[in-house]
């Protein structure tokens, strides 16, 4: 897949750059190559409708059923994560799209990930605040460990500099995110069987997935300007 554009987005100093210069700049991306991203977020929109559809079946899911879906909603979200962030890191700095590099991120990606969330419990299985400031200062190592990687400098180094220079803005980026989660949660594993006609429930999963879209956007260019 590969996805060139010559258009310049507007660059602004890094003092100046907020949220919603960060939005702006991540719809301006996905508009402006609007086929390639097309594709990224049907793709993305399957796997949220696969994993309603299953958690629907309530009792009707077997074991195998259960583990099948958990497969795919796992390994599902690490590809399309690692896809997203590089998609608008390679448009924000004007490269060719390579999914040799996608590929390649992905082991990284997970043992960040997994790194993160083990640090996550830990601190949360100690006392709350250790749980939130690792929550805080680390939810977007993963993120940093593939894209702005530093050679000779650690991805939790260069992670919590970022957001501290961040500051106001990243608080902002990270409440949101914090309620998107939870709405994608609700959204995606209890609301379905609940009475609420599918239908509905497909079409918040078309608008989530535009907002957590954004969202990855909005992330990306915020840490390529700090």
């Amino acid at each position: 897949m590969d996805m060139q554009d010559n258009s310049e987005i507007e660059t602004v100093t890094s003092s100046q750059y907020g949220i919603i210069e960060a939005m702006y700049d991540a719809i301006s991306i996905m508009k402006e190559r609007l086929g390639p991203y097309s594709i990224l977020f049907v793709f993305s929109f399957l796997l949220k409708a696969y994993a309603i559809y299953n958690a629907n079946l309530g009792d009707m899911a077997t074991d195998m059923k259960i583990i099948e879906a958990a497969i795919v909603n796992v390994l599902g979200a690490v590809f399309q994560s690692v896809l997203i962030l590089n998609f608008f890191f390679f448009a924000l700095n004007g490269l060719d799209f390579k999914i040799k590099k996608v590929l390649w991120d992905i082991p990284t990606y997970v043992f960040f990930g997994f790194l993160m969330s083990l640090l996550t419990v830990l601190g949360f299985a100690l006392f709350v605040i250790p749980g939130l400031y690792v929550m805080y200062f680390y939810m977007a190592l993963p993120m940093v460990a593939i894209l702005f990687d530093q050679e000779g400098e650690s991805n939790f180094k260069i992670t919590k500099t970022k957001v501290s220079s961040l500051g106001g803005t990243y608080a902002i980026y990270f409440v949101l995110t914090m309620i998107i989660s939870g709405v994608g949660t609700i959204v995606t594993n209890y609301a379905p069987g609940t009475g609420i006609p599918m239908g509905i429930l497909y079409i918040s999963c078309l608008i989530l997935t535009l907002v957590q879209d954004v969202m990855a956007g909005l992330v990306v260019a915020l840490f390529n300007k700090a």
